[in-house]
């Protein structure tokens, strides 16, 4: 009480945003444990070359192909009607049971600046070194490349970011050694900068220039709105197929 008027302390707003926000966070933990979880059993399996794995007949190393009798696949590839589709399906079974090693090499990032301003793309890096390993192989009816791989770079932020996933390109000419090809990849990517953390997946478009078993290959990510991409980027990394 104080002037004849009484003075109450003021109260806390009623909100559930703390319990939602703490059900959430859990989430989101959980989600980023489950995926740093497979990204390390990716990384395990495809560094395992060194570790014999035992077969039927005997010894096998871990790159050395599966035979035909032992490969499981989710989906009867040859129930398929001939095209591109079936060609797909059987390109990624062979490539992960061929197991021929693929290494990555990721190395230049490009803000367009007509969706970015100066001063933010001189707050961005650039150079998105990392790396990343696979199998993969050129499949011998068109010469297409399959792959499986799992990859991780330094992102625009300076932040680690890390994907596993798969990818399809067609080439032009046909099974050249010299060539240019366009394709997909799918995959799953983990950014601390969207959705928190928390794995999400995604698919982009690939252009590839091909050099023998060496190539450099690039993806477009456009501008989207919720915060995921506020302009568009280039992505540059290169691969070898042994």
């Amino acid at each position: 009480r104080r002037d004849g008027v009484h003075r109450c302390a003021t109260l806390p707003a009623l909100t559930t945003a703390g319990p939602v926000a703490t059900r959430e966070s859990r989430r989101g933990a959980v989600m980023k444990r489950w995926f740093v979880r497979l990204r390390w059993l990716a990384v395990t399996l495809l560094a395992a070359a060194a570790l014999p794995g035992h077969a039927a007949e005997g010894v096998r190393g871990f790159f050395e192909p599966v035979p035909e009798a032992e490969r499981k696949w989710f989906y009867d590839c040859g129930s398929l009607d001939e095209g591109w589709l079936k060609r797909q399906c059987r390109g990624f079974k062979n490539a992960w049971y061929e197991r021929r090693p693929m290494v990555l090499f990721s190395g230049y990032t490009w803000h367009d600046p007509n969706t970015y301003d100066e001063d933010k793309i001189e707050t961005f890096n650039t150079n998105a070194w990392g790396g990343g390993f696979g199998f993969g192989l050129y499949e011998p009816e068109k010469g297409d490349h399959f792959s499986w791989y799992a990859l991780a770079f330094k992102d625009s932020n300076s932040n680690l970011t890390s994907m596993i996933g798969f990818g399809g390109v067609t080439y032009w000419p046909e099974k050249a050694d010299v060539a240019v090809g366009l394709g997909y990849t799918v995959f799953i990517m983990q950014r601390p900068d969207i959705y928190s953390g928390i794995p999400f997946p995604a698919a982009l478009p690939l252009a590839a220039i091909k050099l023998w078993n060496a190539e450099i290959v690039g993806t477009f990510i456009p501008k989207f709105d919720a915060g995921i991409n506020h302009g568009n980027v280039g992505y540059i990394f290169g691969r070898y197929q042994f």
